[in-house]
């Protein structure tokens, strides 16, 4: 099939799930609903606290430099960014029995992405931080 010009092809998912809105927010799988709906539920009987969900770390900082822009009448001090900075968001985190737990759920152990591990051992390695992997919406809390 021949696509026309100026026609844009939409790029799938990764891996071909679907987001959807529920709860009031965007979910990223149905898989990730639901983990929430089971850890909800385990935040009611009293099992977790402080439930949050897309917590964002920051890795690495940006890097910015000041530069001078020459005006008419007068020099201006201005901040430029040379680097982002490299952040990893989990999908939700709590505390179960006093201990800070950062989860994710991922579709299977042998499916995750470079990027991810590297991120993981980053965070870890920073702030001292594992990340739970779930892969089953009902696994162990």
């Amino acid at each position: 099939m021949a696509f026309q010009k100026g026609f844009k092809r939409e790029k799938g998912k990764k891996y071909n799930n679907k987001t959807f809105e529920a709860d009031g927010y965007k979910w990223d799988s149905k898989k990730e609903y639901q983990r929430w709906l089971v850890l909800k539920d385990a935040e009611a009987k009293g099992l977790i606290t402080d439930l949050q969900r897309q917590v964002k770390f920051e890795l690495i900082p940006a890097v910015r430099e000041e530069y001078v822009e020459h005006l008419k009448t007068k020099d201006k001090i201005k901040t430029r960014t040379l680097q982002l900075a490299i952040c990893y968001t989990c999908d939700f985190t709590y505390y179960k029995d006093g201990e800070y737990i950062v989860s994710d759920v991922k579709a299977s152990p042998k499916m995750l992405p470079k990027e991810y591990v590297l991120k993981k051992k980053i965070l870890f390695a920073l702030k001292g931080i594992l990340i739970k992997e779930v892969y089953n919406a009902n696994d162990q809390i």
